[in-house]
């Protein structure tokens, strides 16, 4: 046989290039039906910018057919595998560029990464809940409010007397609140509501706790409601932290032998063991927050409403505050959460909603949702984004 003929009859080969989170390169030999295990590669390393050679190493393959280059030391530069062939195989040759990852953009690829995850997660997620009008927790349909509010400072009577007898008092005008709202949040879900101040955030959450009556739409509410909206509302400044344990627990729904069976674990948790028969009017604004912290929190409602409550009382306690509220979050608890923390939205909520204006700007997982609120933020006018905490 000549040497035309033994040429024809060689098996090509390929040499795949795989870079191993920069720390090494594969190179694979392969053909159509085997791998070429103990074969030299050579691997020529080259100036990334100037197509010098550098160095040459010479590693011979494993059992798998593969030949690992340690790149420790190459960056920036040009690799070529080489397989000078043998009686069997034609040669095969590849090239590729190391180009390193640096810190910030390996942070990037693993957030865009964690980020992809959990938008998978929440799609399969919001499919299991939307299999049966059972899963509903909240839902709002058409949901409007307004309220009349004028620019006039009238700040004592004989000034308010006078201007409505000469009618030179400014006319009041309908601000509306809310503005068609419409969504569904489902049993178990963790939903955050963005958007700047004077958005509407807090008067929906009012809207769904009971406080406050729409002037158009339908709140459909399934399951009782934990409402912690300003800790301390509903208190009376006279009664003593004991008596509004009683009166705002039952304004939560819970009846007097319930708060009775709980009052010693709301007091020890609140921390206010010595003060608890004194006036709540001679309470600090924190003292007041862990009072009505613990109380709202002592047992696991079917729908926690949160709007900025996160960093009530001191260190210590905030720290009980979050450890309780975590518990709150792994239970089947649906909870609906206001903050200026894009942080705490990304951390607590699978779900985010965006509020702007009173009406719903957009709704989806939450750290699609907070990128693209990020994004805008960015160029928004220091009025806009004052007091907004959105790292």
């Amino acid at each position: 046989m000549d040497n035309e003929t033994i040429e024809n009859n060689k098996k090509d080969i390929e040499i795949f290039l795989e870079n191993q989170n920069d720390v090494s390169l594969l190179a694979i030999l392969k053909s159509d039906t085997e791998t070429l295990a103990n074969q030299e590669v050579l691997f020529n390393v080259f100036d990334g910018n100037n197509n010098i050679l550098i160095r040459t190493i010479s590693i011979k393959t494993d059992d798998d057919g593969k030949a690992e280059l340690d790149l420790t030391g190459i960056n920036n530069k040009m690799v070529e595998a080489i397989f000078y062939g043998n009686k069997d195989f034609n040669a095969s040759k590849e090239k590729i560029i190391i180009k390193k990852k640096g810190k910030d953009e390996i942070e990037q690829e693993n957030y865009e990464l964690e980020k992809m995850e959990k938008l998978i997660a929440y799609e399969k997620q919001q499919k299991e809940f939307e299999k049966g009008h059972d899963n509903i927790a909240i839902e709002l349909k058409h949901v409007s409010l307004s309220f009349k509010i004028g620019n006039d400072k009238i700040d004592n009577l004989k000034e308010y007397v006078i201007r409505t007898i000469n009618r030179t008092k400014e006319k009041k005008r309908n601000f509306k609140a809310t503005d068609d709202v419409s969504f569904k949040i489902y049993k178990g879900e963790k939903v955050g509501l963005i958007g700047y101040n004077g958005a509407g955030k807090s008067t929906l959450l009012k809207i769904i706790s009971g406080v406050y009556t729409p002037d158009e739409g339908e709140v459909i509410i399934n399951g009782n409601i934990a409402p912690l909206l300003s800790l301390g509302a509903g208190f009376d400044k006279n009664f003593s932290g004991r008596e509004n344990i009683f009166l705002n627990g039952s304004i939560l729904g819970y009846n007097e032998e319930f708060l009775r069976s709980k009052y010693d674990e709301i007091v020890e948790f609140s921390e206010l063991e010595e003060f608890i028969n004194f006036p709540v009017k001679n309470y600090s604004k924190g003292m007041l927050s862990k009072l009505g912290f613990s109380i709202a929190t002592v047992v696991n409602p079917d729908i926690l409403i949160l709007d900025e409550v996160l960093g009530v009382g001191d260190v210590n306690f905030r720290k009980k505050s979050r450890e309780r509220l975590q518990s709150l979050m792994e239970s089947d608890t649906t909870v609906l959460f206001v903050s200026h923390s894009i942080g705490d939205i990304r951390t607590i909520c699978q779900k985010a909603i965006w509020i702007e204006k009173g009406k719903i700007r957009e709704i989806g997982e939450s750290n699609e949702i907070c990128d693209k609120y990020l994004a805008e933020a960015e160029n928004a006018s220091s009025d806009e984004i004052k007091k907004q905490k959105l790292k």
